[in-house]
Order: structure tokens, then C-alpha cells, then sequence
């Protein structure tokens, strides 16, 4: 086979030819750069469609009022304040919002944007203070434990399950006279609400007194602010008495008996009822015993960013850049967002928040270590180091 000759470049057009060479590798070189970057450095989209509220596509959640009325109509009126959350891990420089209004919509003249963040359940409101064990008439006999309530015996699954609520001491000894007296439910008892379980298929985070639900993964778990020193390992039985619910994800509430330390005032709380408690006293200590608080910050918490959202080119939307380097991470990966400061009544089609992660050689390492272990992990060296 004869292969064609290759016609020569003319002389004069060499300059030209090696300038646009030149361009093809700078072009090729900048895309490159700007992909690696995008992957190491990448941008989080985070949005919700006020025309489908209830899709799950929505990654911002639960659009209320200061009240907590849900506005998921996307309707402010002047001087009213929409509230949402949304949840991303990461260490981040710039948070670039975008609010488009329906074609209908009144156009403002002003309208402020600010976001603060910490873990949601620490920005409840606080509640009257818990220094005590919850009320319950409680026994023992033959190694079960009892609860009885409602002129019924409720017993514990297990002694571990008792433990994990109550101390030993408090159980008095039931005699058989007194059991006879009152039924017993066939309806068992498990571990405190809050409390973590585990067996071999993961970990589970106990809800309810009917309810676990199941931790979508390790770096999830340690996201949430959980210690893996707190986990029990269940048997069958203990897991047994509760149905498992929907997978924990980044942005899932913490359920109620969650205990938080304030590191800035070294107070305790625990959640419970949309509110923190304020801990304190024996049932404190007696918590405190076995689990390992979340540590937030109260002073993190009140630090907020803003904006002024402007109109852009096109009309209908408004956006604008808020740096969010002074939003601490390390004390909850859950954003509060707020629009307010209106001049009119406005209705929003959809909310987006780009968040831009730090370009920082930590930020690098992290990304390229979880890279190194997920590779690791699939040739089965998860371990390794």
C-alpha cells in the first residue's frame, strides 16, 4: 500500500501555522487545567423548585417563615423573611445565589440574601432545663426489666437496652404478687432515642421508641458530629423491635436524646421537641457516661454572610456572591439561608446556591486521600495507608 505524500507547508505560512498550534496546545492545556480544578476544587449546586415542592430533586429543604409556616408556594410578602436549609460538607470560599422570580412576580427593589451555619438542631430554640431522669415506675425481676406505665408492664428487650436510659439502682425488685398484678405488653422496649446500634450491615441511629434508621455511610456518620465509640453492637433480638426507616443522609435531623456540648460556654443540651434543653445535673453525668456529645459552637452559629440580590442582564432574576470564608466548618455542615429585607410582595419560581470550595492545598490533599482509599478500597486494601 502507497501512502499518500505529505504536502509540505508553504514558507509563508509557517508563522501562522505555529501560532495556531500554539493556540490548540493553550487551548488544550487551559481545559485540562480548568476540569482538574473543577474536580478538585468542585462547585455544589443546591436548589429548590417552588413549582415542585415536593420533588425529590429539591437539595434545599423545608421553606418556612420566621414562624415556621411553610412557604413552599415560593410567596414573600413585603417585609416577610423566607428561611431554608440546606446541607454540604466542605471547606468553602463563595456561595453564588440566584432567586428567579414567575414571569407575574412584582420586581423588587431590594431584596437581601444571608446565610449562617452550624448543625440545625443546635439553632432550635431552648427549652426549659432537663436535670433529671424521665418519669417511670421501674423494676426488676430475674434479670428483665420492667417499665410500668399505664397499669402495664413494658419490659426491656434487654439489660443493655435498660442501661442505656436508666441506671441499674434505679430498678426496684418486682415481686411475683405485684407482676400478676398488672399485664404485660407484648410490645418491647429498646435502647434510649438516640442512641446508635450497629450490626453487620451498618449503623443505625434509634429515632423513635418504634424506629431506626440506618447511617448512608461512615463519612456521613462523622459529618453528623456522632463518635463511633458510642455504638452498640446489637444482637438480632435488640435490632428487632424496631422497623427500619429511611437512610440517613447529610441534612437529616438529629433525632431527640441528642446531646450537644456549646464549646464557647461549656454547656449541655439535649434535643428534644424542635427545642434544645439545656443538661445538666445526674441525668447529665449519666449520659455523658456513654456518649460522646456533638460539639457546636454558639458563637459560630451567630455568624452570617449577606448580600444584596441584584437583577441580572435578562430580567426575572436576581443573584449575587456572598464570600463565606468566616462561616467556621468543624460545628455542623447544616447553611441556614434567609431572603428578607422587601419592598414588595414577590413570588420566587426557584432558588439556587452554588457553593465554590476553597482552593487550599488542605482542601487538595483531603479530596486526592479519599480518592487514594476509594481506589484502595475497591482492590480490596482499605486499610491501607
Amino acid at each position: 500500500m502507497i501512502l499518500p505524500a505529505l504536502t509540505p507547508i508553504p514558507g509563508h505560512l509557517h508563522k501562522h501555522f505555529l501560532v495556531l498550534r500554539l493556540f490548540l496546545y493553550g487551548t488544550i492545556l487551559t481545559i485540562t487545567v480548568l476540569f482538574v480544578l473543577r474536580v478538585l476544587f468542585p462547585i455544589i449546586d443546591q436548589s429548590f423548585d417552588f413549582r415542585a415542592p415536593n420533588s425529590s430533586r429539591n437539595t434545599i429543604v423545608d421553606p418556612r417563615t420566621q414562624t415556621d409556616t411553610p412557604r413552599t408556594n415560593g410567596k414573600i410578602e413585603a417585609g416577610g423573611t423566607l428561611i431554608a436549609n440546606t446541607a454540604v460538607a466542605g471547606d468553602f470560599s463563595l456561595a453564588r445565589v440566584t432567586a428567579t422570580l414567575e414571569k407575574k412576580s412584582a420586581v423588587p427593589e431590594q431584596m437581601a440574601f444571608s446565610l449562617r451555619r452550624s448543625y440545625r438542631d443546635f439553632l432550635f430554640p431552648t427549652g426549659q432545663e432537663m436535670n433529671h431522669f424521665p418519669e417511670a415506675a421501674l423494676y426488676t425481676k430475674d434479670g428483665t426489666y420492667y417499665a410500668l406505665k399505664d397499669d402495664t408492664f413494658y419490659p426491656f428487650v434487654s439489660e443493655r437496652a435498660y442501661l442505656s436510659r436508666y441506671p441499674q439502682e434505679l430498678a426496684l425488685p418486682l415481686d411475683q404478687e405485684t407482676l400478676a398484678k398488672y399485664p404485660v405488653s407484648s410490645t418491647w422496649l429498646g435502647f434510649r432515642v438516640g442512641a446508635l446500634l450497629s450490626d453487620a450491615s451498618g449503623v443505625f441511629i434509634v429515632v423513635s421508641e418504634e424506629e431506626m434508621r440506618p447511617v448512608g455511610s461512615a463519612d456521613i456518620f462523622l459529618q453528623l458530629g456522632y463518635s463511633f465509640d458510642d455504638v452498640i453492637a446489637a444482637n438480632e433480638e435488640e435490632l428487632g423491635v424496631y422497623r427500619r426507616g429511611r437512610i440517613v443522609v447529610l441534612g437529616t435531623p438529629h433525632p431527640d436524646g441528642t446531646v450537644f456540648l456549646d464549646q464557647d460556654t461549656k454547656s449541655y443540651f439535649i434535643i428534644e421537641g424542635a427545642t434544645k434543653r439545656p443538661l445538666s445535673g445526674i441525668y447529665r453525668d449519666f449520659l455523658l457516661k456513654e456518649t460522646h456529645p456533638i460539639i457546636a459552637s454558639s458563637q459560630a452559629s451567630t455568624i452570617s454572610a449577606s448580600c444584596t440580590l441584584m437583577p441580572t442582564l435578562f430580567g426575572g432574576s436576581f443573584t449575587c456572591n456572598v464570600p463565606i470564608a468566616i462561616l467556621q466548618k468543624g460545628f455542623g455542615n447544616d447553611f441556614e439561608l434567609r431572603i428578607n429585607n422587601l419592598d414588595t410582595d414577590i413570588d420566587i419560581n426557584a432558588l439556587t446556591v452554588s457553593f465554590e470550595t476553597s482552593r487550599s492545598d488542605q482542601n487538595m490533599l483531603t479530596l486526592l486521600s479519599q480518592v487514594k482509599q476509594r481506589i484502595l478500597s475497591r482492590f480490596g486494601y482499605g486499610n491501607a495507608q
